[in-house]
């Protein structure tokens, strides 16, 4: 094989393009006959391995194989260290520490992608080639590390602070203090050159005043505005009254941006006192009573009945006063009202009972007790149902209560125990035909009575046994007992 057939073996021509081939022989007139004799033991040799004149950022990687070039590019990149330089020390700092990663798999395949020509395998005894470092990098790991770095040194800035004094009324400052921050500018910077040329690195953090984001100048105007807001007249009217709130009440109304920003009406809180205010304005309607005859005749009016009001207009005065306070003005609105009717209660009364002690309705059974007669009288409607009989009320010392009562309970046969006016005590077995109308006040049988019609009991009415049996059988529960003088 001459000269020229070694070149066409080493590029893969055939001897149809030898005007080509002769250029190449021209250009390259050493290495034909090198290749001539040990291409194939080269191309061989070199088949796995990074090819000649290979480098890594200055590191010879030639005739290596692709895990040792991993390895030897793993070793490099783990003894990378950022010196970092502190305000009291210095701290050392990986690649890892500071999310950079060489990509050696990216990296090695870079180098190797030569062996892939059969050019590159003749350019390459003539020739060098250095190949860059592939790296990346994670952002979060890298703020992460910088951040618990910092948290040794930094000390946060504290905004200015609006809230309400203990007075509940006066809206105070707390002022705005400002901090520190560990910075360190270049850090990413250095971290990514010393990955990309696999060499050590220093670099400096200092602290620096970090400013509060709500100064205290800020605050002391937001402050200024709230209380003015505070100070503002409010103001509602209805035609007879007016309804103002208090400061507390207005202090309430008025909420602080955690961002320092203007201080803020809350339209929720101003028409909640609104509707407090609605509340005190409207009236309700007062149902009159009225006595009328069995024929619909009026009698008397026992209760008037008063028509009430309603408002209207409540949650457009809430609004208008919202509007009013947050424009930096005064707020007076008024209530507009509609009427509510108001209705009659008409009570029939019977005949006969237009001018009794009780207003009966027809057919209604009641008990008469005039405590100034000494009597007792059953009624049904304005008819008597049972004469009037004598009886013993209550002793000026423990009188009989004087009002509208109803039977409550009653008892055929019990023993009574109380105290005397003197505050003895006393005990009354097998008193009978008991009516209670009013707690422990009762109608009933007294058989130590021997007369009645005058003032001696603890409060009861005393009453002849047969009486207080017809009254125990006649007035069912619910009966009205009326005691007056």
């Amino acid at each position: 094989m001459d000269v020229l057939d070694g070149a066409i073996a080493l590029t893969g021509r055939k001897s149809g393009v030898k005007r080509r081939n002769k250029v190449l022989l021209s250009g390259a007139i050493a290495i034909p006959v090198v290749l001539g004799v040990s291409a194939s033991a080269y191309g061989s040799h070199y088949r796995s391995r990074a090819l000649p004149g290979s480098t890594v950022v200055g590191m010879d990687v030639a005739g290596m194989t692709r895990e040792q070039v991993a390895v030897a590019l793993r070793q490099k990149a783990d003894a990378v260290a950022i010196d970092l330089t502190l305000p009291d020390g210095t701290r050392s700092a990986t690649l890892k520490d500071l999310g950079t990663t060489v990509d050696i798999e990216t990296t090695v395949n870079r180098i190797f992608a030569a062996n892939d020509t059969w050019i590159s395998y003749a350019e390459a005894l003539f020739g060098s080639r250095n190949i860059d470092v592939v790296t990346t990098t994670d952002r979060a790991t890298f703020e992460a590390y910088l951040a618990g770095l910092g948290a040794t040194y930094a000390k946060p800035a504290t905004d200015a602070k609006v809230t309400l004094g203990k007075d509940k009324t006066t809206f105070e400052v707390a002022p705005a203090v400002a901090g520190r921050a560990l910075e360190a500018p270049d850090l990413a910077q250095v971290a990514q050159t010393a990955a990309t040329t696999l060499t050590s690195a220093t670099a400096t953090a200092a602290l620096v005043e970090q400013a509060p984001a709500v100064p205290t100048a800020t605050g002391q105007e937001v402050a200024s505005e709230a209380n003015a807001l505070v100070k503002a007249t409010v103001r509602i009217k209805d035609g007879s009254n007016s309804y103002t709130p208090t400061a507390q009440d207005k202090a309430s109304w008025v909420q602080i941006p955690a961002d320092g920003g203007a201080p803020v009406v809350v339209a929720d809180r101003v028409a909640s006192w609104v509707a407090t205010a609605t509340k005190e304005a409207n009236t309700a309607p007062t149902t009159g009573l009225r006595y009328v005859t069995s024929a619909g005749a009026n009698l008397r009016v026992v209760t008037p009945a008063q028509d009430g009001r309603k408002v209207t207009n409540a949650k457009a005065v809430a609004a208008s006063i919202t509007k009013a306070l947050t424009d930096g003005k005064s707020a007076n609105a008024t209530f507009k009202t509609a009427k509510v009717a108001a209705t009659w209660t008409e009570r029939t009364i019977a005949t006969g009972a237009e001018h009794l002690a009780y207003p009966a309705q027809p057919g209604e059974k009641w008990i008469d007790v005039n405590l100034s007669q000494h009597t007792m009288t059953a009624y049904v409607g304005g008819t008597v149902a049972h004469a009037t009989v004598k009886m013993v009320d209550g002793a000026p010392a423990t009188p009989t209560d004087v009002g509208t009562f109803r039977i409550y309970l009653k008892n055929p046969m019990m023993t009574m125990r109380g105290q005397n006016a003197d505050g003895t005590n006393y005990e009354t077995p097998n008193v009978p035909w008991s009516s209670f109308f009013n707690g422990g006040e009762a109608l009933h049988g007294a058989y130590w009575r021997e007369s009645y019609g005058y003032s001696a009991s603890h409060g009861c009415v005393n009453l002849p046994i047969p009486i207080a049996k017809w009254i125990y059988d006649w007035a069912p529960i619910g009966t009205p007992v009326v005691t007056h003088h």
